[in-house]
């Protein structure tokens, strides 16, 4: 036996002889709070358990009132034990002392002492605003947008190549490198990316199909799952719709995994609400007629957490409470947008994510939540660490206090022209936003997309604005309207006509509704609408003929129901003096909701096609006669969606795309002789290529070009102002 294990043996048995020889001559009665006061001592140390000697001292407190000078000691020895807990419950425990003991002066004055000191020091601490510890887990692989840590703390579970995966939060090479991955078992289901949930035992994950259902009565639906954390056959819970916003798919397990809480959208009513289901089978449970997203169970089961909806997963607002069996929900706090809310280990705060007051940055928000679901407290607001953009999304809160989140990294974004046969890029544009870039007939300015500005005049959120070839400094080409012009990020054209005089581009008004297509003078102006669909018909991605008399668009229809999808798309043509649209395709042609691009010897119209045309998946890029004809199948394409730009080399040979993902580092050009693809490479450093054009002399490309933005998984520690004093008090 150890000498330190010896002394507490000894000292443990005399307590005990003591205690014995006091009973024996009859002092029981007289000195029992005694006997109690030393046993209250020794526990608090010689065994270090703090929060055993608290109730022993209580003990004291409560059974021996009139001992006013052990009740005393015992009070103050309340506020030391706190003391090293946490500051709020020391400060109560010693104020005790002094309104309760002031007879007892020597416990009394050194309990003063103490909350002198306990005052500066929350005091000093307030000055200093608040920074929590940050540890960036080194994950090598490619992170996704949502990832949930386990209960315990101990791994993360993530979707990858629709399969499912379980990743140690720490390997071997440190706490900062994440272990090795381990693929698990789900029977072939597909796992969906979004909306991933442990049980709070950690026994059971929860998971969304990756397949979308495309019948008509059903489109747009998933399914849910439920499998062990050891991996098996995977229990098919409900199916359901969710409008295809990715944050609507987020979901909740109860404690043990009997429960599953998730949000559903009603056709009828286009409203999403929460429901409860249990995962052996039943019917849903709507928990409250409003309109919410993103439930969460509290660690007892008996509450949910949930988010306001609005406009089906696009906007939000405050952050609310519902007892899990329903009831009246209770608002424990506002915000513009809450989302991802998670709930602290012990139920009595709930961390969230949400705009600050500009909406420039999103950052952590922490409420203290009672039992009964009411706040109890000031909000706690955490700042993002260095380096990052904004809060993504909270992934689990662990027992030892310590927060999961999915960050963006701060993006640089830029304008960069390539030589066409590859070689070095030269950076012509940085920063702001520059999107779809687009050469002026002459070569010597590039237009494009960017932030609106003080001198945009009347666009609304991004402007039309260009940049020498040669680089420098960006200048907005300034409008004049009656009402605001919003211009989308994608789809907004910018052409220039062949005489350089006029832009083309897609837009609407801010009162308005559907895109349109519109002309504005290079130097800027008020615009011209050429075209007046009604929503739910938008006309995007514009470009001019080669003469100059007319402009080729895409016109869609919109679901009201399903974000990003879009039916009945076909090419239309009209002229630049005005008259009716007049479509160049037909659905037979399933032309895909993304760029066109009009060849320069002005015969042909080059767009992506494919069977599934409302979602994003493989086609192929076709080439139909302006003139009337059958389209021709140039060659097969993966992955089609609306950032996939074309651009036609100057000869009308060959055609010039980006890459399949939806950010790639390779521009592609196909022959339209034989179909053959090269690749071209740009010498970038981790920046990846959008959007692309080809000059007009044939001999660059431009391309926009970002680095950074990505997801990364990050541990915050000592984020509760309590923790921080403590440290500082040790």
């Amino acid at each position: 036996m150890s000498s330190k294990k010896t002394f507490i043996f000894i000292a443990f048995t005399a307590a005990i002889f003591i205690a014995a020889i006091l009973i024996a001559f009859g002092f029981q009665n007289s000195s029992e709070h005694k006997v109690l006061f030393e046993k209250a001592k020794f526990t608090m140390e010689t065994k270090g358990d703090l929060k055993g000697a608290i109730k022993l001292f209580s003990e004291i407190i409560e059974k021996y009132p009139d001992e006013r000078e052990y009740a005393a000691k015992s009070q103050l020895y309340i506020g030391l034990c706190y003391e090293k807990l946490g500051l709020k419950e020391a400060q109560k425990a010693f104020q005790k002392v002094v309104d309760n003991y002031p007879d007892q002066q020597q416990e009394a004055a050194i309990a003063r002492e103490k909350l002198s000191m306990l005052v500066k020091l929350a005091k000093a601490l307030e000055k200093v605003p608040h920074k929590p510890t940050f540890r960036k887990i080194r994950i090598p692989t490619k992170l996704t947008w949502d990832a949930q840590l386990s209960p315990d703390g101990q791994k993360v579970i993530l979707a990858s190549d629709k399969k499912l995966w379980i990743m140690p939060l720490s390997g071997k090479l440190g706490p900062d490198f994440p272990g090795v991955p381990v693929k698990l078992n789900t029977d072939d289901v597909e796992v969906d990316r979004y909306g991933l949930a442990w049980s709070g035992d950690g026994k059971w994950i929860a998971f969304n199909d990756n397949e979308v259902i495309r019948e008509e009565e059903r489109k747009g639906s998933k399914a849910i799952y439920i499998v062990s954390a050891e991996g098996g056959k995977p229990k098919k819970v409900f199916e359901n719709y969710r409008n295809a916003r990715v944050v609507n798919y987020r979901m909740s397990l109860s404690p043990h995994g009997k429960t599953l809480a998730f949000s559903s959208v009603d056709k009828e009513r286009n409203e999403q609400h929460i429901y409860t289901i249990f995962v052996d089978g039943g019917l849903p449970k709507q928990l409250a007629d409003v309109k919410a997203r993103e439930p969460v169970f509290s660690p007892d089961g008996k509450m949910i957490a949930f988010v306001e909806d609005k406009n089906l997963g696009r906007g939000g607002g405050g952050l609310w409470v519902i007892p899990a069996n329903g009831g009246t929900p209770k608002l424990v706090a506002k915000a513009g947008m809450a989302s991802s809310p998670i709930w602290s280990p012990e139920g009595n705060m709930i961390a969230f994510v949400d705009y600050d007051n500009d909406r420039s940055v999103r950052q952590i928000y922490i409420i203290p939540i009672r039992q009964d679901g009411e706040a109890a407290g000031e909000m706690i607001t955490l700042d993002t660490p260095e380096g990052i953009k904004r809060a993504e999304l909270l992934a689990g809160w662990t027992a030892d206090n310590k927060i999961g989140a999915i960050f963006q990294s701060r993006a640089e974004f830029g304008l960069y022209t390539l030589p066409a046969k590859g070689g070095k890029a030269a950076l012509v544009a940085h920063g702001g936003y520059p999107m779809q870039p687009r050469w002026s007939p002459d070569g010597k300015r590039i237009f494009h997309t960017n932030v609106a500005d003080e001198g945009s005049g009347d666009w609304q959120e991004l402007a039309v604005a260009f940049v020498q070839a040669e680089g420098g400094k960006v200048t907005t080409v300034p409008i004049k309207s009656d009402a605001k012009i919003y211009k989308p990020a994608w789809g907004g054209g910018n052409n220039v006509s062949p005489d350089g005089k006029m832009i083309v581009f897609s837009g609407k008004t801010k009162e308005g509704s559907g895109m349109h297509i519109w002309t504005l003078p290079v130097e800027g102006g008020k615009p011209r609408q050429l075209t007046k669909a009604p929503a739910p018909i938008t006309d995007r991605f514009p470009c001019w003929s080669p003469d100059g008399k007319a402009i080729a668009f895409l016109r869609a229809r919109k679901s009201e129901n399903y974000f990003m999808q879009y039916g009945d798309t076909n090419i239309y043509i009209v002229q630049v003096n005005g008259g009716e649209p007049k479509p160049l395709t037909s659905e037979s042609d399933h032309v895909a909701f993304s760029p066109i691009a009009w060849s320069p010897d002005g015969k042909l119209l080059a767009y992506f096609s494919r069977d599934e045309a409302n979602l994003p998946g493989d086609g192929t890029l076709n080439v139909i006669p302006v003139d009337g004809g059958e389209p021709h199948v140039v060659g097969k394409v993966q992955n089609i969606h609306p950032n996939r730009e074309l651009a036609w080399s100057p000869d009308s040979k060959r055609i010039a795309f980006n890459g399949p993902e939806f950010y790639d580092k390779v521009i592609k050009i196909i022959s339209l002789k034989d179909g053959s693809i090269v690749d071209i490479e740009t010498d970038l450093v981790d920046t990846k290529i959008y959007h692309l054009d080809w000059s007009p002399d044939g001999d660059r490309l431009v391309f926009g070009g970002w680095k950074g933005g990505s997801p990364e998984f990050w541990l915050m520690e000592d984020f509760l102002p309590d923790e921080k004093i403590q440290k500082k008090q040790r």
